[in-house]
């Protein structure tokens, strides 16, 4: 283990824990870290001032992700800690992050977004309020760098009411007090966010304005990869909660959206070959029983 700081966070401040599990990221870690913290002053004057810990947990890395992490964080008067945990597990990165966490809100935050400052603070705000205990950043999906097709593919993603509703893909979630006693012990999942979500009844998750940026794949190979661990990800959720292993079908809304012309004919074919080609790429790898988590490198280039 590895920490950085060491004088506590003031007890009269809240303080919201980040928990930020990864694995090789070291192309990736510094422009997370700095999107996190940079307007991370507590304002004296603000009676929900709160203060800021940072839980970078590395989990089997092999690459420079523990240091590129320490000298983002070095500098800062605060508890804030790098873990090096040996074996590669999401899961256990977010369990080891949540045993440390302080007693406020905690956003759990992947290594490869941008989650800034202020979206920090008003996931913290909300998760005091009644109406949530369970929050997320609005999806903010950066295809600037990715491919024609790519591009066409998430026009038809990014307008479903699941991805709007949910957040679905948005790489955070942040939890109260109430929502960590509920959830228990994260159990070894591949879809940690996605089991999170179905754990609470929407009227108690709630999305902020604020917005998280995602980097989406850059190449439609890249797209199809992604695609099939999120669907073989989401079947293992699926029949750990008894919930079957048909994903849903939404033709009916994608052809709604086409008819209100949010998106346009060619989204809608490209978007449909891509779908067929991540279910057809998961099939391939249940078959070959490749339960191997697949990383997205192309998203990773900072642009």
């Amino acid at each position: 283990m590895r920490r950085t700081g060491g004088r506590p966070v003031a007890e009269a401040r809240r303080t919201i824990t980040v928990v930020i599990p990864a694995h090789n990221e070291e192309a990736v870690i510094g422009r997370c870290l700095a999107a996190l913290l940079a307007d991370a002053r507590p304002d004296p004057s603000d009676a929900l001032s709160h203060g800021l810990r940072v839980l970078v947990v590395s989990n089997g890395s092999t690459d420079q992700t523990v240091a590129r992490a320490l000298s983002s964080l070095a500098g800062r008067a605060g508890s804030d800690q790098v873990l090096d945990l040996p074996e590669p597990s999401k899961a256990a990165a977010v369990r080891a992050g949540m045993s440390l966490a302080a007693a406020g809100p905690v956003i759990v935050l992947d290594a490869d977004v941008e989650l800034p400052t202020s979206a920090v603070r008003a996931l913290a705000d909300v998760l005091d309020t009644p109406l949530a205990i369970v929050a997320y950043p609005t999806l903010r999906l950066d295809t600037e760098s990715s491919s024609w097709a790519v591009q066409r593919y998430y026009r038809v993603w990014t307008s479903l009411s699941y991805v709007t509703a949910s957040m679905v893909g948005s790489g955070v979630f942040a939890l109260n007090g109430p929502a960590l006693a509920q959830l228990g012990e994260l159990p070894d999942v591949v879809n940690d966010d996605g089991w999170v979500r179905l754990s609470f009844p929407p009227e108690r998750r709630v999305v902020v304005p604020e917005e998280v940026t995602v980097f989406a794949a850059r190449t439609a190979r890249a797209l199809v990869a992604r695609r099939a661990r999120i669907i073989n990800g989401n079947r293992a959720l699926s029949r750990e909660l008894g919930l079957g292993d048909e994903p849903p079908r939404r033709t009916a809304e994608v052809l709604r959206q086409l008819r209100v012309g949010r998106v346009r004919p060619v989204d809608v074919m490209v978007f449909g070959a891509l779908t067929v080609a991540g279910r057809a790429a998961a099939v391939v790898r249940r078959v070959r029983r490749d339960a191997t988590w697949s990383t997205d490198l192309t998203s990773r280039e900072v642009r």
